[in-house]
């Protein structure tokens, strides 16, 4: 049902069905992402995420046209916070089927999990479409923009895999990018308690998860999807890490980079220049050989599918001479993301030869930098 648009009469049918337990969930989801809203922005008020909840609630078997007003509303109350109104919806709602798979265990109900599906993922789906064509990490680790990135699954299925896998002695491969660098290694399941799973895990990898914050989990012959999980607590004395809240990935961008992006290790002024003499300048954010991304205050009448020109100096220890600092190539953004005082813009770039080696040389040289960082990083928790 995942590509199918769910019908009204769908959502009528899960409603009649399901009217005992959404009656009595209806508080505990409130409470829950009430929480979750409060712990995520301090500036929004209690009372304002339980509005924004309950409205959440009472609108997601709604038709389409009602939940795009909702679309409006929910927006105008989060500030125009996309990536937090993902966060924060993905969660809920991965807690509400959870909850909704053990009440019907409990009174011993049929359960329409697919059906529920449905009905969530054309959910995020009509409010995802305002967020979409605004919100694209094009640097970040993984794009997690609650877009259909996200996939809902029972967390006891996941633990279960975990469990044969360890049975059976097989390993996991997990990928991190630490400064734009990936890096990966295999781990093995050495315990399960609850929803807890510890692994025994590579100490670099240990280290680079840690500083993400996350860890990613690549898919295999057990999980047909990639995952992302909370890290409960590194060891690094025993190199093993403690993961819970388990969620399946449809994607892993920085598994589909062609070359690797860099962050810079210099404060580099970035000039785009537009037809008709317009300039933006900002700040190099990211680069490999093939997109950058330029961080400024300006606009300029910069649009999505603009061409420019774009020109920067390498001026980095690794860089010995004038003539290979300087960088001039051809782009086109291919993303604009909107902060509050400031602009992130995503470009595809078309370096000639010449220019083609300059960036190629500096990017090894940051790399091998930035591991060597990782390794630093590492030391001050083996103390």
């Amino acid at each position: 049902m995942e590509n199918e648009v769910v019908s009204q009469s769908d959502k009528e049918k899960f409603l009649a069905t399901s009217e005992l337990f959404l009656k009595e969930f209806e508080e505990k989801f409130i409470d829950y992402f009430t929480c979750l809203c409060i712990s995520y922005d301090k500036v929004i008020t209690k009372e304002e995420a339980k509005e924004v909840a309950l409205a959440i609630y009472q609108g997601l078997f709604k038709c389409d046209y009602d939940i795009g007003e909702l679309r409006e509303d929910v927006f105008v109350h989060m500030r125009q916070d996309g990536v937090m109104i993902g966060f924060l919806i993905n969660r809920s709602m991965f807690y509400l089927i959870e909850n909704y798979i053990t009440f019907t265990k409990m009174h011993d109900m049929t359960p329409q999990i697919e059906l529920l599906i449905g009905c969530v993922s054309r959910f995020i789906n009509l409010i995802e479409s305002e967020v979409t064509p605004k919100v694209c990490n094009f640097t970040g680790a993984f794009d997690m923009s609650f877009s259909n990135d996200v996939m809902f699954s029972p967390t006891n299925n996941i633990i279960e895999t975990f469990n044969q896998m360890k049975q059976e002695k097989q390993s996991v491969v997990f990928l991190n990018l630490y400064k734009g660098v990936p890096v990966s290694s295999e781990a093995t399941v050495v315990d399960i308690e609850g929803e807890n799973v510890t692994f025994k895990i590579d100490q670099l990898q240990e280290i680079a998860m840690k500083l993400d914050g996350q860890a990613f989990i690549v898919k295999n012959d057990y999980f047909n999807k990639h995952l992302k999980a909370d890290i409960v607590y590194s060891n690094f004395q025993t190199n093993t890490v403690v993961l819970t809240n388990f969620i399946y990935l449809l994607n892993m961008p920085a598994l589909q980079r062609e070359f690797i992006r860099v962050h810079p290790d210099i404060i580099a002024k970035v000039f785009l220049h537009q037809f008709g003499n317009l300039q933006t300048s900002g700040r190099l954010y990211d680069l490999s050989m093939s997109g950058l991304g330029v961080v400024s205050n300006e606009n300029n009448g910069m649009f999505i599918g603009a061409k420019v020109l774009i020109a920067f100096e390498l001026n980095s220890a690794f860089v010995s001479t004038d003539g290979d600092r300087k960088i001039e190539v051809q782009g086109e953004v291919i993303n604009i993301i909107e902060y509050k005082d400031s602009y992130r813009y995503c470009m595809r770039i078309f370096p000639d030869r010449i220019m083609s080696e300059k960036i190629l040389r500096y990017i090894t040289l940051r790399e091998r930098e930035i591991l060597e960082d990782l390794n630093s990083e590492l030391k001050d928790y083996l103390v």
